[in-house]
């Protein structure tokens, strides 16, 4: 029986979330446009039972595949062949979707043909607060909702620095036709989600829908600041990942203005490595030998791809100080002095745009 919205669940012990994550999609009014794919990938807990009981309970809308442990890419890889909706998103088993939000996105997506399907998502935090994430600069939304555009025109505008796997679903069969597949074995495998259909997809649509709840209170979440530092490496081997894909995928073959999109964005993506060795990680644990070999490579990276310099200010924008240049200039990081004014001025910063913008 074919769906509308096939939604992948990839879960690993997490069995109590899953129960929450599951029944915030199978409400009245969804059940027989949705297929909730659970994918166990080799939990240790009770996540397998759970998701099976639901399964016995709404045979037509839960699908379970059981697998070996693989990590996050792996769930999506042995889904996405066998999923039966129209589009496809993906939904982290510690997060949910507001149910009312899921109608409502059921609904516009009848009314649309469209390769990318974006919508806002709230992101959870531990003290209990919550901000509502969108697509938009400082409150502008330059879009009109449900209008189907052209990927290139939207690529163009300068509105959209990147997309995050939470506001984004996918027409199954594009993902198909391009052979899809995650790398497996490692976290921060949601940046190819969000990568690589830009090399491929024709239209996308936006839509006034707060559909993604993002769990950020759970202890240990991978993009936890803390818990990227640690975890530097796979997300150093990700980024490897999307540079070989770009690599294999000929940038000539794409609009001047997508080029100019993705070169932009392959930057940021190297800033972002860059930014939590230079500015995030404990001084303790900074590998000076390692930030220059990696360096060295994303140099090269630069140069093959015409990005650019990779520049690393403070996301404050007060404090206008390259950290890069400073690390090419003197071979070490900032002054702890100065770390500590420059982390002072982020949280300003960061909460005036969410007091008036958010």
């Amino acid at each position: 029986m074919s769906k509308l919205l096939s939604i992948i669940i990839p879960t690993y012990n997490m069995e109590a979330l899953l129960p929450q994550c599951l029944d915030s999609l199978l409400v009245d009014g969804a059940l027989e446009h949705i297929e909730a794919m659970v994918v166990n990938d080799g939990s240790k807990d009770g996540s397998l039972a759970i998701a099976q009981s639901y399964r016995e309970r709404f045979p037509d809308s839960v699908t379970v595949i059981d697998k070996p442990n693989g990590n996050y890419g792996s769930t999506i890889n042995a889904a996405l062949p066998v999923a039966k909706g129209k589009y496809v998103k993906i939904l982290d088993s510690d997060d949910h979707f507001d149910s009312q939000s899921l109608l409502d996105f059921l609904t516009e997506l009848q009314s649309v043909e469209v390769d990318i399907a974006v919508t806002h998502f709230t992101v959870l935090r531990a003290d209990g607060k919550t901000e509502l994430s969108k697509y938009n600069v400082y409150g502008k939304e330059p879009y009109t909702y449900g209008k189907v555009y052209e990927l290139d025109k939207v690529l163009s505008d300068g509105y959209i620095r990147f997309f995050l796997m939470h506001g984004l679903a996918y027409r199954t069969e594009m993902l198909r036709q391009m052979n899809y597949h995650q790398t497996e074995g490692i976290s921060y495998t949601d940046l190819e989600w969000a990568t690589y259909p830009l090399f491929v997809a024709q239209s996308i649509v936006f839509f006034n829908i707060d559909l993604y709840q993002y769990n950020m209170a759970r202890e240990g979440q991978t993009m936890d600041p803390k818990v990227m530092v640690r975890s530097v490496g796979q997300l150093e081997k990700v980024t490897k990942q999307l540079v070989e894909f770009a690599d294999s995928h000929n940038f000539d073959t794409l609009s001047s203005e997508r080029r100019q999109f993705l070169r932009q964005y392959y930057l940021n993506r190297l800033r972002v490595v860059c930014k939590c060795h230079l500015l995030d990680m404990p001084r303790d644990s900074f590998d000076a030998a390692h930030f220059s070999d990696l360096d060295a490579r994303y140099q090269q990276v630069c140069q093959s791809f015409g990005l650019g310099t990779i520049r690393l200010y403070p996301e404050n924008k007060i404090l206008h100080f390259d950290a890069m240049a400073h690390w090419h200039r003197c071979h070490r990081r900032w002054p702890r002095w100065f770390e500590a004014v420059n982390s002072l001025c982020d949280r300003i910063i960061k909460w005036l745009y969410v007091k008036f913008f958010r």
